[in-house]
């Protein structure tokens, strides 16, 4: 029996799920901290369930992430008609109250290691991709920008390097015979080969992104399940865009990603930044 620790980055995961659900979802459906959790559990347990075959147990979760933001901070655009911009206070923003949630919910799941570094006592307001996207094409002018065109960046500390550590820790005390990582940051190279060297069987579950080739050569498979389908099935929400590889039962069964990459998740639209 093969003992599996499954890693999970949080703000990865959290942003792969968001996009599946802006993507295939109606636009006013949100997920709550239940649901999250319980697609946490689902995807670990697809993992260790993968095949009879392999008889894998489940060591332990590890999940990585940092605690929401809690400031109020100033809008950066003036509406038209003020003479000061608003406040937005993120600890009553939704994202982030779910998020809080979810790290309750996991503190008290049975064999799950919350591991959670800490945020940057200062950030700023960036332009989301879309928007910038739009000013650069010429579809939108500077003047054309609303507050819903930023979001707010904040540096996180000490989440790769705990998630790091533990891959150490586990090969280098032999505590996990495989290693699930589910992430899609090149920053984990090292440790993954330090695991591999140690003899660890090293997968990683990019949830259908684009990864790093330098992330993609230095594991021992790659593996990612149909997210869509497991959101669907947890909160009994119908899929508002049928995903095109649902057509294609041969490569659903084997897990591959469809031919068409225009609307495989993912592939060609990197994670969205935390608060794009």
């Amino acid at each position: 029996m093969k003992r599996t620790a499954v890693l999970v980055d949080g703000g990865f995961f959290f942003e792969r799920i968001r996009f599946f659900v802006r993507r295939y979802f109606r636009p006013d459906f949100v997920l709550t901290a239940e649901h999250l959790s319980t697609i946490v559990h689902i995807l670990v347990k697809s993992h260790i369930e993968e095949k009879k075959t392999l008889k894998r147990e489940l060591y332990r979760v590890y999940y990585y992430d940092c605690p929401p933001n809690d400031k109020q901070v100033r809008l950066p655009v003036i509406p038209e008609g003020h003479k000061t911009p608003g406040h937005k206070n993120f600890k009553e923003h939704p994202p982030y109250k779910v998020r809080g949630e979810l790290h309750d919910l996991l503190k008290r799941s049975r064999k799950t290691a919350l591991r959670l570094g800490e945020l940057s006592k200062s950030g700023r307001w960036r332009l989301t991709d879309h928007s910038l996207d739009d000013l650069l094409s010429g579809e939108k002018e500077w003047t054309d920008l609303t507050n819903d065109d930023f979001h707010y960046a904040i540096d996180q500390k000490a989440v790769d390097i705990k998630l790091g550590m533990d891959i150490t820790t586990l090969a280098l005390n032999k505590l996990a015979d495989v290693i699930v990582l589910v992430a899609g940051d090149s920053d984990f190279v090292p440790a993954a080969k330090l695991a591999r060297t140690n003899g660890i069987d090293f997968v990683l579950d990019p949830m259908w992104a684009t990864t790093a080739a330098s992330l993609s050569e230095h594991v021992d498979g790659i593996r990612s399940y149909d997210a869509v389908r497991i959101i669907s099935n947890v909160t009994k929400e119908p899929v508002a865009v049928v995903p095109k590889w649902w057509k294609q039962p041969v490569q659903a069964e084997a897990n591959l990603p469809p031919d068409d990459n225009v609307d495989e998740p993912g592939i060609g639209e990197p994670p969205v930044p935390a608060g794009g």
